[in-house]
């Protein structure tokens, strides 16, 4: 199966935007546990961007043919069984599928200690998706 270029293009896109949306949030900002919209407008951020990255990897997954994930965190195994990333890497995607889950389904358990630690995976997801960009800038075969 060959790359779907514009798609990624499009998720790659999107994970570049919400990236600087998360510019506007700092984790030592004192008014995020009071501040209902500003907590509410993080949320959503971050759940946009996680579940970019899961779609991305996604993508990577189908184009190498590397199995059918039967959850998010197989996405990043079988990623990781493909030697597409490392093990540290593969621990983050975890944790990161596991907070973007709560946010999904936990809405109200999450709390703004949470997103605080969410904001320090911002230079992991940004080599994370360098990574995935350079895969498929270096095959040229698709």
């Amino acid at each position: 199966m060959a790359y779907d270029r514009e798609r990624i293009g499009r998720i790659t896109g999107q994970i570049e935007r919400y990236l600087k949306d998360l510019d506007l949030f700092s984790p030592d900002d004192p008014s995020l546990p009071g501040d209902r919209i500003r907590f509410y407008a993080l949320s959503m951020v971050l759940f946009s961007l996680l579940d970019s990255l899961i779609d991305l990897g996604s993508e990577i997954v189908a184009a190498h043919d590397l199995g059918m994930p039967a959850t998010y965190r197989q996405t990043f195994a079988l990623l990781a069984q493909g030697g597409f990333i490392g093990e540290e890497t593969l621990r983050t995607m975890s944790v990161l599928v596991s907070y973007r889950n709560r946010l999904a389904h936990e809405y109200g358990e999450i709390t703004p200690a949470d997103l605080v630690a969410l904001l320090s995976y911002r230079g992991e997801i940004r080599t994370f998706v360098e990574k995935m960009k350079e895969i498929v800038r270096e095959d040229k075969t698709r």
